[in-house]
């Protein structure tokens, strides 16, 4: 079971969240929890992307290995071919 902080917020912000709230059809208290959730989930995503690219990028100086700018764009190239042959092949 999850214990309720209260937290201190701007009357204005009260007052324009309240709005808000009042529009979606919920209340100030459940607004303001969905938003704080999402932004701690995306905060979390983003660290998690952060620490991956730290470590390809230390595996990088360590190796010195890298896939190059014209290998990449080949390899788009036949993907949006197979893209194109599975569209062709639905219609």
């Amino acid at each position: 079971m999850s214990t309720k902080e209260h937290l201190a917020i701007d009357r204005e912000l009260i007052e324009r969240l309240s709005v808000i709230a009042e529009r979606e059809g919920s209340t100030l208290s459940e607004l303001a929890e969905n938003v704080l959730r999402q932004h701690a989930d995306e905060a979390e995503r983003l660290a998690e992307e952060f620490a991956e690219d730290d470590r390809r990028w230390a595996k990088y100086l360590e190796t010195g290995e890298s896939i190059s700018l014209e290998d990449i764009l080949v390899e788009l190239d036949t993907l949006a071919d197979e893209a194109r042959r599975k569209v062709a092949g639905a219609a």
